[in-house]
């Protein structure tokens, strides 16, 4: 993940001018494993919890992997269940304007 980090130095402001990532980090002295947003490329830092200086940096996991992938069976079965849906949904909408326009018509009454 790349954030911006603020601008410092003279007549900057509030603007931002150059992207940080968030890295993962664990000690190799204490095995905590944290997040600090560092420069570009940095490989290692100093422990939150025990101060050492030799916590590197470690891949993770961008995002859970994906389990879109399904059966033809389970497909047909989730097709199933939608078309019920649409036709429950398209039958409650015209009874509802069905009530509605009653409820019109008896009020010109």
């Amino acid at each position: 993940m790349l954030l911006r980090e603020p601008a410092r130095g003279a007549g900057c402001g509030r603007g931002y001018h150059r992207l940080v990532p968030i890295y993962e980090f664990r000690c190799q002295t204490c095995g905590e494993r944290f997040e600090a947003l560092v420069d570009m490329g940095t490989e290692a830092v100093e422990c939150r919890l025990c101060g050492a200086a030799n916590a590197v940096r470690v891949l993770s996991a961008q995002t859970a992997p994906l389990a879109h992938v399904k059966s033809p069976g389970a497909t047909r079965k989730q097709e199933r269940r939608n078309a019920q849906l649409r036709e429950r949904t398209k039958s409650d909408f015209k009874a509802g304007r069905r009530r509605a326009r009653e409820a019109r018509r008896d009020q010109g009454r």
